[in-house]
């Protein structure tokens, strides 16, 4: 075999060659799902947190005896409807508490703090809402009502702040409206109060 057919034999292999690569690509095209492109600014972005549909004030805070060893600290709260829409927060896993640092504004889960009920809360108007937490509390024996010492003040004021001393406030987070509902840590502000009966002792009086 002569250089020219050489050439040209060589010139029909790279031919073929070509031909059978483009067929290639184009059957690969055809066959293999293409993966649709996101793009960024069409991508439907993820609805913010709305703070100001339902605004909060402390109330109080009261501490409920459960047994001679055990208290249940109360913090209540009354939530105004902003909104021109009756709204319904939900006691249950759509509803998340969490606790504000005082440190640095940091959020984290508390999963000791529940709603004690669903809450109703109609246009423009406001309802009361309370959270309770159960502590071990070692009660004071012979509690006459209308005289609190000095030292059983000091028993309540502890056991409220071993619970929020480092909390700024609360806030809920209700995953079906997209509300965030912050409530004011005034714990500062909390009076010791005089103790009612064994089932409801107030250790806070209304700000």
């Amino acid at each position: 075999m002569d250089f020219a057919e050489q050439f040209r034999h060589g010139m029909r292999t790279i031919l073929t060659l070509t031909v059978f690569a483009i067929l290639l690509a184009i059957l690969g095209y055809l066959i293999v799902p293409r993966v649709p492109r996101v793009d960024s600014q069409s991508a439907a972005a993820a609805p913010a947190w709305n703070p100001n549909a339902v605004r909060s004030t402390l109330t109080g805070v009261q501490i409920r005896e459960i047994d001679s060893n055990h208290a249940s600290i109360v913090f209540s709260y009354d939530l105004d409807n902003e909104t021109g829409a009756d709204y319904q927060l939900a006691k249950g896993p759509s509803t998340v508490i969490m606790t504000r640092l005082k440190a640095d504004g940091a959020l984290v889960s508390n999963d000791a703090i529940q709603l004690d009920n669903s809450v109703f809360i109609p246009a423009h108007n406001r309802t009361r809402i309370s959270f309770q937490v159960a502590r071990p509390f070692h009660w004071p024996t012979e509690l006459v009502p209308g005289r609190i010492g000095p030292i059983t003040q000091e028993k309540y004021r502890g056991l409220v702040a071993e619970e929020v001393g480092n909390a700024s406030g609360i806030v809920l987070f209700d995953q079906n409206a997209h509300y965030q509902i912050e409530l004011p840590g005034s714990w500062q502000d909390l009076q010791t109060a005089k103790p009612g009966s064994a089932a409801a002792t107030n250790a806070a009086a209304e700000n």
